[in-house]
C-alpha cells in the first residue's frame, strides 16, 4: 500500500497580506489538520495541491514546506490561481517522484492573473507517465461538482478524453474548489480534497462558502489492484458555525477562492 496524506488550498502568506478572510487563522488551521492526521501515517508522499500561499510569496510557501518536514520522505506541491511557481518550486523542488511502482507528475494549471486554469500540461504528462502507473497532481480539477467559470478548466473536455484513454493505472489528484470529491474518467480515478483553509459546496454554476470546516483527504494506493480509497479528516470550527456566505461584489475583495 502506497499512503498519500493529500492537502490543497493552505493559503498561508507574508506578515502584513491581505486575505479575503482575516478572521481565520490560517496557519493555526493548518497546524491542527496535521495534528488530526498523524494518527493515519505513517506517510509515504505528502502532496499540496495548490495555492500552496495566498500572495504568491516566497514567505508562504516556504512556511508551508517548513510545516510538513519529516512528515513523508516525499513532499510534493504544484501552484495554484494564489500562486507563482517560482516560490513554490524553491520550497518544495520539482514536483516529480516516486514512490512504490506510482510515478508522480505535477502539473501546472495556473495563469497568473487568472482564477481558472488551464489543461495544457495534461497530454504531456500522460505522455510522460506512459504505461508506468502514475499519480497526476493539480490544481484546477479536470471535472468537479463546479460548472461555474471560476472552477473550469480551458481544454478540460480534451483532458478528460486523453485521461478517459490512458491505458495505464492513473490517479489525479487536485484543489482548487475546496471540496473533496471523487470521480472516474474510464479507469482513471479523479480526486479532490478540502481545503485546510475554508470549504465551498458547489452544485453546478453555484456555490456557497462555509467558512467553519476544512481538513485534509488520505489517500491509500493499492499497489496490486491500483485502486484507490480515501479517507476525509474534517474539522469543524464551532465559533464559525453559520457563516456560510459572503457577497463578492463587495468592493476591496482580493480576488477569489
Amino acid at each position: 500500500m502506497t499512503r498519500i496524506l493529500h492537502l490543497s488550498d493552505t493559503h498561508l502568506h507574508a506578515p502584513g497580506a491581505q486575505t479575503l478572510h482575516p478572521e481565520i487563522d490560517i496557519r493555526s488551521r493548518l497546524e491542527q489538520v496535521l495534528e488530526r492526521v498523524r494518527p493515519y501515517g505513517p506517510f509515504d508522499a505528502v502532496v499540496v495541491t495548490g495555492d500552496v500561499c495566498d500572495d504568491g510569496s516566497d514567505v508562504g510557501a516556504k512556511e508551508v514546506r517548513d510545516l510538513l518536514d519529516g512528515l513523508a520522505p516525499v513532499i510534493l506541491a504544484v501552484p495554484g490561481n494564489h500562486d507563482l511557481s517560482a516560490p513554490v518550486r524553491a520550497a518544495f523542488g520539482e514536483a516529480r517522484g516516486q514512490v512504490g511502482p506510482w510515478t508522480f507528475v505535477g502539473i501546472e494549471t495556473q495563469v497568473e492573473g487568472e482564477i481558472a486554469g488551464v489543461a495544457d500540461g495534461v497530454v504531456p504528462a500522460l505522455a510522460e507517465l506512459a504505461d508506468r502507473p502514475g499519480v497526476l497532481l493539480m490544481h484546477h480539477p479536470i471535472v468537479s461538482r463546479s460548472s461555474h467559470e471560476w472552477f473550469v478548466l480551458a481544454g478540460g473536455a480534451e483532458a478528460e478524453r486523453a485521461v478517459t484513454a490512458h491505458p495505464a493505472p492513473l490517479v489525479v489528484l487536485s484543489g482548487h474548489t475546496h471540496e473533496a470529491f471523487e470521480g472516474r474518467a474510464g479507469g482513471a480515478h479523479l480526486i479532490g480534497a478540502p481545503a485546510t483553509y475554508y470549504s465551498i459546496r458547489h452544485d453546478g454554476p453555484r456555490f456557497e462558502f462555509v467558512l467553519s470546516r476544512f481538513g485534509a483527504a488520505v489517500v491509500t494506493l493499492d499497489d496490486e489492484r491500483f485502486e484507490p480509497t480515501v479517507e476525509l479528516v474534517m474539522i469543524e470550527d464551532e465559533t464559525m458555525r453559520g457563516e456560510t456566505h459572503l457577497d463578492l461584489t463587495a468592493p476591496d475583495l482580493p480576488e477569489g477562492p
